[in-house]
Order: C-alpha cells, then sequence, then structure tokens
C-alpha cells in the first residue's frame, strides 16, 4: 500500500501526539466531539480520539431527534428539559441545514397510562419552557379536528391531541462529523481508528494515554494533564488494566428503530404516542422520503459493537404502529433495515424507564486524579456537556475564558436560507437532485464541495444517478472528511449506505476511488469490502 496526503496526514498526528496535551479524550461520538471543540476554543490543547470513526457508536443510531425531552416532564426533571429545549433552539439557528423542525401529533387515548388532563398540562409546561423558541406553537385538538388531519390514527379511545413542535436531524453522523470539525478548526487534534489501551499514571494520577493505531497495529503515548473518558455505552470497557479499579457506570439500554417505505396511513407528521403493552413512548417519524418506528427500551449486556434487532423488538414495534394506524397492516415484509444503538445511560437498578437521561461528570479523584468519565449525555445537548467539563477544567488550569459556542455555528452552517445556496450552485450544472441533497447534508460548505467535484472532469463522474452521487464527494469524504475505511465514507460522510438497498449496489465502486485516495491495494480493498459487508449484518431485515 501507498502513503497518499490523506493517510499521511493522519500519520503525521500519530507522530505527534508524544508532543502532550491538556485534555486528551477518548471516544469521538457527538459528545467527546463537543468537549474537544469548547476546550479547545478555551485555549486547552486538545486530543480526541476514537477506536473507530467519529459519530460511528450511538451518535449514529439515534432516533434522529433533536428535541426537548418531553417525556422527562413525568419524572419531573424540569432543568433538563429547560436545557434540552434551549440547545434544539441553538442547533437550529447553528445548524439549518442538518436540523429542522418537525412537527408531532401526541394523541390522547382513554387506554393511556397518562390521562388527557395530565397530557394536556404536560404540553403546557413544554410551551413555557421553550419560550425562547423559533419554531410553532402547540394546538390542542379535539378528535373531530386531528381526525380531518390524520384519518389514519386509531379513533378508539380517541379523546383529543396536541400538536406540536420538536425538531429533526436527518443525519447525525453527519453533525457528529461537523462537531469534530469545528474542534480540529479551533485546533484539536482529532485520530480515528485510535484505540484507548492504558491509562498512563505517575503515582495515582493520570498523565498520558497509550492509544494503539488500529490500521497499523502501532502504540503511541500522550501525555496529558487530564484524561477524560466519554466513550457512551463502552465507558466500562475502556480501562481494561488490573490497576484500576472502578465501579460499573454504564447501564445503557438497546433501542431499535425499523426503517418502511411509506405505507397505507402514514403519516404526514410525526406520531409520538404511548404503547399499549408497557406505557413506554412510540413514534411513527417521517425520514428521508421514509418512515422510522420504534423505538424499544430493553437493558442490554451483549456486544455493544454488533447490537442489532430482535424478532421480539419487530414484533413489539409493528404491533404498536399497526394499532395507532390500523390500515397499516405492516409485517417483518415491510421493513427496509433495521438500526439498533445502546443508550448511554447510568447504571441503576429497577425500571429502565426511571433512569435518568441527564450527563453526568465523574471526577476520580482521590483515587485517580485527572481522570474523568462522562456518564450519559443526549445527542441535543453535546454543547452544554462541553461547557460543564471546560468550565472544570478552566478552573483547574487558572483559565478564564469564557464559552462562546452558543453564538457558533456549526462549520457548515451560517447560511439560514438554503435556497440561496441552492441557486448560488445552479450553475454549477450539476443534477438539482444532487444539489438539494448537498445542501441539506454539507450546508454552505457545499459550495466547496461542488467547487471539487466540478474541477475535474474525473469527479463529475456519476457513481450512482439516483442518489447523485460523483466520484468527486467519495474522493472528498477521503482525501477531505478524514474518512479512512469503506464504512466511514458509505454510512458517515456521503451517507448512501442509509439507503434502502445499503450501498451494496455501489460499494465495488466507491471501493476502487477510495483505495486510490487512500492508498489501498487490491488486498485491502478486498479487506474493506468484506468488512463493510459484516458491518451491514447490524442492518439486515428479518426474513
Amino acid at each position: 500500500m501507498t502513503q497518499t496526503a490523506a493517510t499521511a496526514k493522519r500519520e503525521q498526528a500519530l507522530q505527534s501526539v508524544s508532543a502532550g496535551y491538556d485534555v486528551a479524550i477518548v471516544g469521538a461520538g457527538v459528545n467527546g466531539a463537543g468537549i474537544a471543540w469548547e476546550c479547545a476554543l478555551r485555549g486547552m490543547r486538545v486530543l480526541l480520539v476514537d477506536k473507530g470513526d467519529i459519530g460511528s457508536g450511538t451518535s449514529s443510531w439515534s432516533s434522529k431527534m433533536i428535541h426537548g425531552g418531553l417525556k422527562y416532564l413525568e419524572k419531573y426533571d424540569v432543568p433538563l428539559v429547560r436545557e434540552s429545549l434551549r440547545e434544539r433552539e441553538w442547533l437550529l439557528r447553528a445548524a439549518p441545514h442538518l436540523v429542522r423542525e418537525l412537527r408531532f401529533l401526541l394523541p390522547f387515548y382513554k387506554s393511556n397510562a397518562h390521562s388527557a388532563n395530565i397530557l394536556r398540562l404536560g404540553m403546557i409546561a413544554y410551551d413555557v419552557l421553550s419560550f425562547d423558541k423559533s419554531v410553532r406553537r402547540f394546538e390542542l385538538l379535539s378528535p373531530e379536528k386531528i381526525l380531518e388531519r390524520e384519518p389514519s390514527l386509531n379513533p378508539e379511545g380517541l379523546q383529543g391531541a396536541a400538536y406540536y413542535s420538536d425538531a429533526q436531524v436527518n443525519y447525525a453522523e453527519r453533525m457528529s462529523y461537523e462537531i469534530s470539525l469545528a474542534a480540529e478548526r479551533a485546533g484539536a487534534t482529532v485520530i480515528t481508528y485510535a484505540k484507548a489501551v492504558q491509562l498512563g499514571r505517575t503515582g495515582a494520577r493520570a498523565t498520558s494515554l497509550v492509544i494503539r493505531d488500529e490500521l497499523s497495529g502501532t502504540e503511541y503515548t500522550a501525555p496529558a494533564r487530564v484524561v477524560v473518558n466519554a466513550a457512551g455505552p463502552w465507558i466500562d470497557e475502556v480501562w481494561t488494566q488490573d490497576d484500576i479499579s472502578l465501579p460499573r457506570m454504564n447501564g445503557g439500554t438497546k433501542g431499535t428503530h425499523l426503517v418502511l417505505n411509506p405505507f397505507p396511513g402514514a403519516p404526514h407528521d410525526a406520531f409520538y404516542y404511548e404503547s399499549q403493552a408497557d406505557g413506554r413512548p412510540m413514534m411513527v417519524i417521517p425520514w428521508l422520503d421514509r418512515y422510522l418506528i420504534g423505538s424499544t427500551d430493553l437493558r442490554f449486556t451483549g456486544d455493544l459493537d454488533m447490537a442489532s434487532a430482535t424478532p421480539d423488538e419487530y414484533e413489539y414495534i409493528l404491533r404498536e404502529t399497526n394499532w395507532v394506524i390500523p390500515e397499516a397492516h405492516l409485517t417483518n415484509a415491510n421493513v427496509s433495515y433495521a438500526f439498533t444503538g445502546v443508550r448511554p445511560l447510568p447504571f441503576a437498578e429497577g425500571d429502565v424507564a426511571d433512569i435518568t437521561r441527564r450527563h453526568d461528570i465523574r471526577d476520580h479523584a482521590p483515587d485517580i486524579p485527572g481522570l474523568y468519565t462522562l456518564v450519559g449525555g443526549k445527542l441535543t445537548t453535546f454543547r452544554q456537556v462541553g461547557e460543564d467539563f471546560a468550565d472544570i477544567f478552566c478552573k483547574q488550569f487558572g483559565l478564564r475564558r469564557k464559552s462562546i459556542t452558543h453564538k457558533l455555528p456549526l462549520p457548515g452552517g451560517g447560511e439560514p436560507n438554503l435556497g440561496r445556496l441552492r441557486v448560488a450552485l445552479q450553475p454549477s450544472g450539476l443534477p438539482q437532485h444532487l444539489i438539494d441533497r448537498v445542501v441539506d447534508m454539507y450546508g454552505t460548505r457545499s459550495l466547496d464541495l461542488v467547487q471539487f467535484i466540478t474541477s475535474d472532469k474525473g469527479n463529475s463522474e456519476m457513481v450512482d444517478e439516483a442518489f447523485g452521487l460523483t466520484v468527486g464527494e467519495v474522493r472528498w469524504a477521503a482525501e477531505v472528511e478524514n474518512a479512512h475505511r469503506l464504512a466511514d465514507i458509505m454510512c458517515r460522510r456521503t451517507m448512501i449506505g442509509l439507503e434502502n438497498h445499503l450501498g451494496r449496489p455501489m460499494v465495488d465502486r466507491v471501493a476502487a476511488i477510495a483505495g486510490t485516495s487512500l492508498g489501498w491495494d487490491n488486498a485491502r480493498i478486498e479487506e474493506e469490502l468484506a468488512d463493510y459487508e459484516r458491518y451491514l449484518t447490524r442492518f439486515v431485515p428479518l426474513s
């Protein structure tokens, strides 16, 4: 294999870690990347590493919601709801290409665990707590009015409904990447496929992080003043040394979503309703001309890297969806694929519904000074997580800089009028559906991407006409956006791997293009193709 500019950049970053850092962070999901961004902006030297790709863990497997957490009001966690609503509003401004308002219908049924009056009060409280919102206010609708709007809704026992707004991020994977890019632009060093294998200590204090390059097997030591374990549900698996004895911290629960094409009775807006079986929240969510339905909330103790849907979960989700939309008549055959993630929740006994969704910063002093663990954390509140960590470290390091992230856009943000971007790209001569897609995925960065695509005739060649994927976009993922594996390019950069076909029809072509950009020989290309097929076993629907 030959070394290309993309691989040389990564190798240089690995070789330079011995220079040392103020903060070394393990886990490049939204929260780890958010901590890196905030700390780097405050003047700290930051290293962010992950054993996989950016956002390849729980950040990729969510309901794609940027929300205030209406269900948290049931637990009277008003501060968390307010925090989430505030961060939702910031994300609508900071990343308008990725985060959009989504209207929800919350039906009130006699069979609900919560009465219609309680749900109405909850909606009023939710509206009051989002006093600074830019989204539309909620409405309370009679059964007759709601059935006019959504006639497929089950009318049995329907007492009315609330119609309200939250927000959706179609591609949480792209958002994860943009947060990491913001961290890099602020001065952080970001290295993927670099697994934390040991915590270096001087006496009891954590003083370094040993990482192993998962692509070459070489180990490197990065001196650090503090080390943060932000590995999500993997937090208990990071430190395997016998001399580090920490209590169990992760009690993550498994959540599965099913992806379907439009079906009989599919709603115009999202449905948020109570399961008939156990009263837990369920959703039917429009997503990229398809629907997400789910999810489950089950304790999980298996392989975190290969969590996937089970027949029981299929049965539960389809049964509940068929109840709320009786004409749907959904079966396994309607499911294009499923995806499953494990929520990074704190370990606790009892009902999983009672586990807090708040994030918790664990300082392991005095046993291991300098080591911190993030327990919990939500997709919506990553910026606040970063601010909380940076406040602690600024005080510890004697820095006086305040947070400014709440005033900043993400790298693809900065232009709320996406129509202007589409018009600006029309002279490129690229198909309109390609322009629309890259604007929605890359925001203002689509200007540079399109220039890259059109600067070379070979880059403008189509890999897939229907999706609008070009050779140039594949090269951009590998050469500009720090993608180092085939799955990175397919499922977390170009996003073609989340189409119903999971990218299989064009994966050979993508692998060949990526191989040129990343210096892969034929053996490595075959290895990447085999690894991608293994990765897809997490999505394959039940027969």
